[in-house]
């Protein structure tokens, strides 16, 4: 996957050069668990392809910043495998208006919220439209934390805030908080053989791995859910 030249999605930078130390400098602020072990398994997968000294050391263009930046906010907000983040990326550098897997929003639907960023409740009530009495009752189903709420509480604030066209209210959502609870509990236990190990990259292999199953988790809910409504018109 060449990445000699600016390629269509991507706005032409300068052509200075970072460190790997730059680099993490300049993400660590929006993602703490950045290390040099992740930087270097995002380019085992092919992700990013930094350049290299005579002497063997890594150099990143701004434009690879950018792409970094990218990948991690897609496993973060999007929990979306390597696998499809390289193909998203690639549509993109070609030219292409491609869209993420479960939105119809092309290109910059990726931009979310850091992960750093807090909201009091009234900030959650003025982005989303949701009323104290229903953050209460979300809260009491478990489906958002306390206050200050972050990024993923406003998400699904405004889920609640659909879903109330139909007539369903947090307390009809419980079954998904233990059905993401027993997800969760499967994929720790999946990773947790490579978290054991000593090598550099155990943690971002097990992100990966837990970010890939997670995915596989969502498709086959999806397909059994839309199997069983295709019925409703037969």
């Amino acid at each position: 996957m060449a990445q000699t030249a600016p390629k269509a999605g991507f706005t032409p930078r300068s052509l200075k050069l970072l460190t790997i130390g730059q680099v993490l400098s300049a993400l660590k602020s929006d993602f703490s668990d950045l290390s040099p072990s992740k930087l270097r398994f995002l380019e085992e997968q092919e992700l990013v392809l930094p350049q290299r000294t005579s002497s063997g050391y890594r150099k990143y263009t701004e434009q690879d910043v950018d792409r970094i930046r990218i990948i991690l906010e897609l496993q973060r907000d999007k929990y979306l495998p390597l696998k499809v983040i390289r193909q998203y990326l690639d549509d993109l550098e070609a030219g292409k208006n491609p869209s993420l897997p479960g939105s119809s929003s092309p290109v910059a639907d990726h931009l979310r919220l850091s992960n750093k960023t807090k909201f009091t409740e009234l900030e959650l009530i003025a982005a989303t439209g949701i009323t104290p009495a229903l953050i209460s009752e979300a809260k009491n189903a478990q489906l958002i934390g306390q206050e200050p709420f972050e990024a993923a509480d406003l998400e699904i604030a405004r889920s609640i805030m659909h879903l109330q066209r139909f007539g369903l209210q947090p307390r009809h959502l419980r079954g998904i908080r233990a059905s993401a609870d027993r997800e969760i509990g499967i994929i720790q236990g999946v990773v947790a053989p490579v978290l054991a190990k000593s090598d550099v990259s155990s943690r971002s292999r097990a992100v990966h791995y837990g970010l890939e199953i997670a995915n596989q988790f969502s498709s086959i809910h999806a397909e059994l859910v839309r199997a069983a409504l295709s019925k409703l018109d037969s």
